[in-house]
């Protein structure tokens, strides 16, 4: 063990040095991007982080932002300490010199809960392995981030992630990182804060990749949306009053969050603190970004769970098919604009009427799809997958594939819960998972055992990876069902 320290423009901090199959890793923990956004920089656009004298212990990892804590669906979801001074990184290093790739992580967790210390998300094997500067950024959630209130700026946890880049780009050369090799990876609503950001123009220039792992690229809240989660938000605070909302209590905020995502859940699902097109920082969705040839010009891995509503069986109840339908059109019509009740008839039959393999469709794999082609179509490389491991045989579940990206199966109980028998398959699946994630931040392609370089989508053969407990290739992932959703591939071309 031992200390190691490294200098920042605004100061000193003092890491740990750690030690991962005999290699030295130095990890960070707590560093800050932006100020603290508290007080007067409570509901305010990220500031850079002010200066102090001395010292700055990093060597435990950074508090998680607010939230609420809840059961967990699946483990170490919760952090162990939070506070709004929150907006901080956690870098992992194998040495100070040099000029290493930079993978950079985006927790996940419905815009409400997670942060970037966790366990799960120890980085320190990824950079051991394959000799990377791996990041993981915490943001604002819930209303501290996503309120789209009146004398506010919009989508405050994504300019905060915009501005975490930005500190990335000045200050990782003393982490030993290469400011012009940076890639970001996220899962679930990590994934979606990644696809709003290659529709940012703000965020444009500071990454050369992306791994999107079950995101929800569709998932963006329009004006009138936002407005109908700020007047619940409201009604159950008590007040609007920006100063008033800046004196209040975060325990309270937190309170009447939790109080209108339940009243809304029925109009705008679990997730009403989400990102919003606001004509500003994000003037379009990520798919009509995609669709206009507007996404950020990088090569993406886009990908999903083959299972990924088994983690929320038990939350959603069985509907009549006529119900069914009606839920999965509305969803299409945001999706895909228009009205195509003949869609969500004919999808939920390839689905075999199971309504939550209809939303998985719907929510994650089409998105998914889409914005690949689309993407495609601008004349970007795009690499699709599928995680495939099924160790329970209860399926491949959202989330599941989380402590494979990092190699920390043993962190937790996740062994349990993936099934995964110590030093087997799994583990081997997760050397290559992160064997294709480094590649890609190293050489802009995914490659791993045994295959190779992964194949590139495209809109002919819809070529992929799966990653179970075999990792093969195949053309036409999904074409035998997604294909009922579609009307025809003039829905990847703009929208006129």
């Amino acid at each position: 063990m031992g200390e190691a320290t490294v200098t920042t423009t605004a100061g000193v901090v003092e890491g740990r040095r750690t030690h991962i199959d005999g290699t030295t890793v130095l990890a960070f923990g707590g560093v800050p991007y932006a100020a603290p956004p508290t007080g007067r920089r409570r509901f305010a656009a990220p500031q850079p982080p002010p200066p102090w004298a001395g010292v700055r212990d990093a060597t435990r990892p950074g508090a998680g932002p607010p939230q609420l804590a809840g059961e967990e669906l699946v483990p170490d979801m919760t952090p162990a300490r939070t506070d709004e001074d929150c907006l901080t990184a956690e870098v992992f290093t194998p040495a100070l010199d040099g000029s290493r790739p930079v993978l950079v992580w985006i927790p996940g967790g419905a815009f409400q809960i997670g942060a970037a210390g966790l366990a799960t998300y120890d980085g320190s094997r990824l950079a051991a392995e394959h000799d990377l500067v791996v990041v993981g950024l915490n943001y604002r959630l819930g209303v501290l981030g996503f309120l789209a209130l009146d004398g506010v700026p919009t989508n405050l946890g994504l300019r905060d992630l915009v501005a975490a880049l930005g500190w990335i780009r000045t200050e990782i050369a003393a982490f030993g990182g290469d400011p012009e090799r940076v890639t970001m990876i996220g899962e679930s609503a990590g994934a979606g804060a990644i696809a709003h950001l290659l529709a940012a123009p703000a965020a444009h220039g500071l990454f050369r990749g992306a791994i999107l792992q079950s995101g929800a690229p569709a998932a963006t809240l329009d004006r009138a949306r936002a407005a109908t989660v700020v007047e619940a938000f409201g009604r159950h605070l008590g007040t609007l009053d920006l100063e008033e909302l800046r004196a209040t209590p975060v325990d309270a905020l937190l309170d009447a969050q939790a109080k209108t995502a339940d009243a809304l859940v029925d109009r705008l699902g679990k997730m009403p603190f989400h990102p919003l097109v606001d004509d500003d920082f994000l003037p379009l969705t990520p798919l009509d970004a995609a669709r206009s040839g507007r996404l950020a010009a990088v090569p993406l891995v886009v990908g999903t769970t083959a299972d990924e509503m088994a983690l929320f069986r038990d939350q959603v109840p069985d509907l009549p098919d006529d119900v069914a339908q009606l839920v999965l059109g509305a969803k299409l019509t945001m999706l895909l604009g228009g009205d195509h009740p003949e869609l969500a008839v004919a999808g939920h039959q390839a689905c075999g009427r199971d309504f939550l393999r209809a939303i998985a469709d719907v929510d994650l794999h089409l998105p998914a799809l889409l914005l690949a082609d689309a993407q495609t179509r601008a004349g970007h490389p795009v690499y699709r997958y599928r995680f495939a491991w099924d160790g329970t045989g209860h399926g491949a579940a959202h989330a599941h594939d989380l402590p494979f990206d990092f190699g920390t199966l043993d962190v937790a109980d996740w062994r349990r819960v993936v099934g995964a028998d110590r030093g087997g398959a799994a583990d081997e699946l997760s050397r290559r998972m992160r064997q294709a994630w480094a590649a890609f931040a190293i050489e802009s392609v995914p490659s791993c055992d045994p295959v190779g370089p992964w194949p590139a989508h495209h809109r002919d053969d819809w070529a992929a990876t799966v990653l179970g407990a075999e990792v093969v290739t195949v053309a036409d992932l999904d074409r035998y069902h997604l294909q009922a959703w579609l009307p025809g591939p003039s829905l990847t071309e703009p929208r006129r």
